[in-house]
């Protein structure tokens, strides 16, 4: 049954899902379901065990607490769209910095092999 909750952290999980560029067969075969479950996951049919969740949000490389946060879900474009309006204002030396700045998270942020 579909709840807020159900659809908010299904939401979140086709969100990393799809930022891991993993389709839905890839990662059900990943966590150990089928993939119609996993559907039903992100849609909020049915709501994820925290036991799943767990494991999801291991295979996706997402702190717990990710899934849980109330912001909106946006697309990559609309992101993209936000982020260049904000850039288009900003001056040379801003833009440097923000590259810098950006640089760094995402080197924090490449798993350790």
């Amino acid at each position: 049954m579909k709840t807020d909750v159900s659809i908010s952290i299904g939401a979140r999980i086709r969100h990393f899902r799809e930022l891991a560029r993993l389709s839905q067969l890839q990662l059900s075969e990943k966590v150990q379901c089928e993939p119609s479950t996993l559907a039903h996951y992100e849609t909020g049919k049915n709501l994820v065990s925290m036991t799943k969740l767990i494991r999801i949000a291991e295979v996706l490389e997402v702190d717990l607490y990710q899934f849980f946060i109330s912001t909106p879900v946006e697309t990559d474009t609309e992101t993209i769209e936000k982020l260049n309006k904000l850039l288009s204002t900003a001056s040379k030396v801003q833009i440097g910095l923000i590259y810098n700045i950006v640089s760094s998270l995402l080197e924090l942020n490449t798993p350790c092999k």
